[in-house]
């Protein structure tokens, strides 16, 4: 579940700072229509991707301190500090504009109308489930295909297919001197 939460936050946010850059050109286009930016508005909250981006900061919080190049002490500042900054309004106010631009008012209330049956319930409490055991096939599956060329490879070098293999060391100019 967190996999897919971090890929759909990457993917969110790549896509909201692709949005933010092109800005000026979509201010020539016409007003946002109130009505349907309130929609998109409900739809994403139904999808639940405000809450699911939230937990994915809190999440992934104690991990990317660990990886900043600082002291432990600025490293638990650096953790507190993001959790304290989260503003999920703010990550929607960057959504809607994507949501806006790739789906009509017609496309926005048809998707309404499935997350609002109880069927779209289920989706929503069940795909971060079936995405977590399906990134987990997925994983197994990609170990395996890795492991699978790589024991091909190996094989080509054992054959000297690439040439010899390691490389022979040549002297670098300081030792030749």
């Amino acid at each position: 579940m967190r996999r897919w939460a971090a890929l759909t936050a990457f993917v969110l946010v790549s896509a909201s700072f692709t949005c933010s850059q092109t800005a000026p050109a979509a201010a020539s286009a016409a007003p946002p229509n109130a009505a349907k930016i309130a929609k998109i508005r409900e739809l994403i909250n139904l999808m639940g991707t405000p809450h699911i981006a939230a937990e994915l900061m809190k999440s992934q919080a104690a991990g990317i301190k660990t990886l900043l190049p600082f002291p432990p002490r600025a490293q638990d500042d650096f953790e507190r500090e993001l959790l304290a900054s989260i503003d999920v309004n703010e990550l929607m106010d960057m959504i809607v504009p994507i949501y806006d631009r790739h789906f009509s008012e017609e496309d926005v209330d048809g998707m309404l109308a499935f997350y609002r049956s109880p069927i779209g319930q289920r989706v929503t409490k069940a795909l971060p489930e079936i995405t977590a055991e399906s990134q987990e096939a997925g994983k197994e599956w990609g170990q395996r295909l890795g492991k699978k060329v790589g024991e091909k490879i190996g094989e080509k070098l054992a054959h000297g297919d690439y040439g010899p293999w390691p490389p022979e060391q040549q002297d670098s100019p300081q030792e030749k001197h």
